[in-house]
């Protein structure tokens, strides 16, 4: 016979002596030691022993010779078998037999299809290698050990070349949701990263969408799993040639003594650091039950699947593996994932270079789109999407001239106390008298809060269309300080209808009322005492006219009120001296003649008015101060005392609009545009403030 011939061989592996093929014995079963000659035997005879491994009866045995493949369904997700019984009837096992799902996975070429026939199989090729570049292994196919009672699956591989690699990969995780122990085959000298993400992805994909279906399946034919157990374990099989694996130290058991002290065995440690990998990708897959690490270091030696073969055995017959179910509940469990998944899917494989790698990593802080343009662009973010949600912290809502959008242009407008063509008298007056406007560059003023005396709109139904914007970091976004603007514009008016009112100085005043006063009042600058009782006015104190005669009086003297038409004032009732009210009016026709009176007329409307919208002005404005307040301003109830020089401040209290503190009126003198802060004109600023602006 062949034992026994000795060849002196550089390496170990196949030969061929007299057109026989021959194999070393003591190499195949990592047997063989250095300077040693090799033992050679007939392939077919080492097959024959090697098949003794799997403790085969020898009725079992002649099953195992005619074990076949199924395909069970094709790479179009299409089921080639849907009866269960003809199943059944080809794997050669009965359909209503407690069984096991074995599955293995890894990229195209690492020898799953080879492995499985030597773990279940004793080498023979129930399931079909290739030695070309096409695969061996198209869809999903099946085959049943009778030893363990598993049906073993064979997948095609990962990184293949597919006419729908997105279908494919859709049908592994069809596959691993039916499995109760899933192989991930590699022969990567170290793990490659795709074997992390193709784990920790499809965790995720099955904690999403199929731990439901299988639990309803489950269910119905009265199997309680919990859902500990309900994910399928994970053995990685990992094969070197050169490089030591993960567990390649001879600590495989711990003594109690080391256990005391806190010592791992190399599967302890293998295990840690398979964690720390997943955990590097930023999560666990936690759709497993079990994940298991087997190294095995072949060098140029055939692969010891002994090994291999003992953890795979161990984790079947573990307790903590789900039940074993039927195949009429696999087949079911089949049909239901099929039926819910198998719609049409793009063929547009993902890029190798991803978008994410060029594109501007920047995100809208309110709706979290992304900006489209490529990374370190110039000028303003331009976002994937034209639709934003509004969130009142970052206050996103803005508004576009009606009338331009119509004509399909995009102008965008804001509430302002005036139009930019008013002075700022007139302009205080009309939003004291018409209310605030909203004005376009192109179509003008397009709104007025009360252009009518009743029924006014608001704007949103006619003059503007609303519009949520993104706001990108590094971009502040549009400051809400038209209340306190509006507000600041209301207590300008205030002062300075008071200021008209009151008069900055009464000579100013006096050479006011002068200018417009009937040709029969004695001038201003004249009057230095009371006609009638002679009292003298001191620097500050209100004159008054008698519409009758003329003369100045203190408010004492000049208290009744009566009609005076021979001097032009209509039927009203006017302001008169004592003397003159006493007076019949056909003495006071006879002296006194009538004369011009409209522009003080008018004039005293103005005052009359202008006292009334000063006195309404004052009271909401104090009430509405904290309610537009800009959310950078400090409240004013935290204001105690000066930010700046800390002496302690009452009621004048006064904002910077640039950093929104609390200052005194000397601290505060300044007044700067902030448009950082939405402030375009001169406002009051700090002195700190005003220096860095």
């Amino acid at each position: 016979g062949s034992s026994g011939i000795n060849a002196e061989y550089g390496e170990c592996g196949d030969f061929v002596f007299d057109s026989v093929a021959f194999l070393c014995k003591l190499c195949s079963d990592r047997q063989h030691q250095k300077h040693k000659d090799h033992v050679l035997v007939p392939v077919q005879e080492y097959m024959k022993m090697s098949k003794s491994l799997t403790k085969l009866s020898p009725e079992d045995e002649g099953v195992q010779e005619t074990t076949k493949s199924v395909l069970l369904v094709d790479d179009c997700e299409a089921l080639c078998v849907k009866d269960v019984k003809l199943l059944a009837e080809s794997l050669k096992l009965q359909h209503d037999l407690p069984i096991n799902v074995l599955s293995i996975f890894g990229n195209t070429g690492d020898g799953k299809s080879h492995t499985l026939n030597h773990i279940f199989f004793g080498g023979r090729e129930v399931f079909a290698t290739s030695s070309s570049q096409k695969p061996g292994t198209i869809g999903m196919w099946v085959a049943f050990d009778k030893v363990t009672r598993t049906l073993v699956i064979d997948t095609e591989g990962l990184l293949g070349v597919s006419s729908n690699l997105n279908r494919r990969t859709r049908l592994l995780l069809k596959i691993l949701a039916l499995s109760d122990v899933a192989l991930y085959r590699t022969r990567a000298e170290r793990l490659h990263n795709d074997m992390f993400v193709f784990l920790k992805d499809a965790s995720n994909v099955y904690c999403e969408h199929f731990s439901s279906e299988l639990e309803g399946v489950l269910e119905k034919h009265g199997i309680d799993v919990p859902m500990s157990k309900l994910g399928p374990k994970v053995v990685v099989i990992h094969e070197t040639q050169f490089t030591d694996t993960l567990d390649c130290t001879s600590e495989t058991v711990l003594t109690d003594d080391q256990k005391s002290l806190g010592g791992k065995s190399s599967l302890q440690k293998a295990e840690d650091e398979i964690t720390s990998r997943f955990l590097a990708l930023g999560e666990y897959p936690k759709a497993f039950s079990k994940i298991r690490y087997v190294g095995v270091k072949s060098g140029k030696q055939p692969t010891d699947f002994d090994l291999i073969r003992e953890a795979v055995q161990e984790e079947l017959e573990s307790s903590s593996v789900r039940n074993r179910k039927s195949l009429s509940v696999i087949m079911e469990t089949l049909q239901v994932l099929n039926s819910k998944f198998s719609n049409s899917i793009s063929s547009r494989p993902l890029s190798t270079f991803s978008d994410q790698f060029f594109r501007c990593p920047t995100l809208c802080l309110t709706c979290g789109d992304q900006c489209k343009l490529s990374v370190s662009h110039e000028g303003k973010h331009s976002p994937a999407s034209s639709y934003c949600r509004y969130q009142h912290l970052h206050k996103n809502r803005v508004y576009i001239c009606g009338k331009c959008y119509q004509d399909g242009t995009r102008s965008e407008v804001m509430t302002k106390s005036y139009e930019d063509g008013d002075d700022l008298f007139s302009g205080y007056a009309k939003l004291a008298w018409s209310g605030y406007v909203i004005e376009c560059d192109k179509c003008g003023v397009i709104y007025r809060s009360r252009q009518y005396w009743f029924g006014n709109k608001p704007p949103e139904l006619d003059s503007v269309r609303t519009e949520i914007v993104h706001v990108w970091p590094g971009e502040e976004s549009k400051p809400e300080n038209l209340g306190r603007y509006v507000l600041d514009q209301i207590y300008s008016v205030s002062e300075t209808i008071g200021q008209y009112s009151a008069g900055p100085t009464q000579m100013v005043t006096d050479w006011i009322n002068d200018q417009i006063a009937p040709p029969y009042w004695v001038p201003n600058h004249l009057i230095t005492s009371c006609w009638t009782c002679r009292k003298e006015f001191i620097p500050l104190a209100q004159k008054h006219h008698c519409r009758a005669c003329g003369n100045g009086f203190c408010s004492d003297c000049s208290t009744k009120s009566k009609p005076v038409p021979w001097r032009g004032w209509g039927s009203d009732h006017v302001r008169v001296c004592d003397k003159c009210f006493h007076s019949t009016d056909e003495e006071l026709t006879e002296e006194y003649l009538s004369s011009d009176t409209t522009a003080w007329k008018v004039t005293e409307c103005l005052k009359t008015a202008a006292s009334v919208v000063k006195s309404v002005v004052e009271v909401p404005a104090s009430m509405v101060t904290d309610s537009v307040r800009p959310d950078y301003w400090v409240p004013d109830v935290d204001i105690i005392e000066c930010y700046q020089c800390k002496v302690a401040i009452g009621q004048d209290k006064h904002h910077c609009r640039g950093c929104g503190q609390g200052f005194c009126n000397n601290c505060t003198t300044s007044k700067r545009p902030v448009p950082d802060r939405g402030w375009t004109y001169p406002v009051r600023v700090c002195d700190t403030c005003s220096l860095m602006l």
